[in-house]
């Protein structure tokens, strides 16, 4: 089983990506994670890094080749959660390709939905403890522009395959979780 989860920053995608992975075997692929280890590569490292810190995307070219690279490393019989990848309709359909390439699909695709004004108050929070340089005021909100820009059609291009599956992320954790828990029952059947 392959799942994508998305929402604005600061929704929760990596805490639920997280537990989606423990309870069904999954193996956890953050874009976020895989480009903050990617910045000191000596190729693109440099470049990654000024994304990151401006809030902006990673080109797609740079992207889908380290998103293809970890499949092929860390592809399993379970599948994976896609946590912040892809992007914008180009790295979608590039991952459809490449699932495809290795005779799977993506089975679901999951949207926190989240107001921007709690996105900003969660990061705001989240931002005190992460550590994380793309954790301020200024990049949160270009990266939520980013975000209702170029990530937000993709859901189009998944509601148009059936895939799409949009919850509150306003929610608690532990809410969010019991909510997907039960979507991969049906689908599982």
């Amino acid at each position: 089983m392959n799942i994508i989860i998305f929402g604005p920053p600061g929704a929760g995608k990596g805490t639920q990506a997280e537990l989606i992975a423990q309870t069904n075997n999954l193996t956890h692929l953050s874009s976020g994670e895989l480009s903050r280890q990617m910045m000191t590569n000596k190729t693109h490292g440099a470049k990654i890094k000024s994304c990151m810190e401006a809030g902006t995307l990673i080109p797609n070219e740079i992207i889908i080749n380290i998103v293809e690279k970890y499949i092929e490393k860390h592809k399993t019989e379970e599948g994976f959660i896609f946590d912040g990848y892809p992007r914008n309709i180009t790295q979608a359909k590039a991952l459809d390709k490449i699932a495809k390439k290795h005779k799977t699909k993506i089975d679901l695709v999951i949207n926190l939905n989240l107001s921007e004004e709690q996105a900003l108050k969660r990061i705001i929070l989240r931002g005190k403890t992460s550590g994380r340089s793309d954790d301020n005021i200024k990049t949160t909100k270009n990266r939520l522009e980013v975000y209702r820009q170029r990530t937000e059609p993709i859901l189009n291009y998944y509601k148009k395959q059936n895939k799409l599956t949009i919850i509150n992320g306003h929610q608690s954790i532990k809410k969010i979780a019991k909510e997907i828990k039960q979507i991969l029952k049906l689908i599982k059947k």
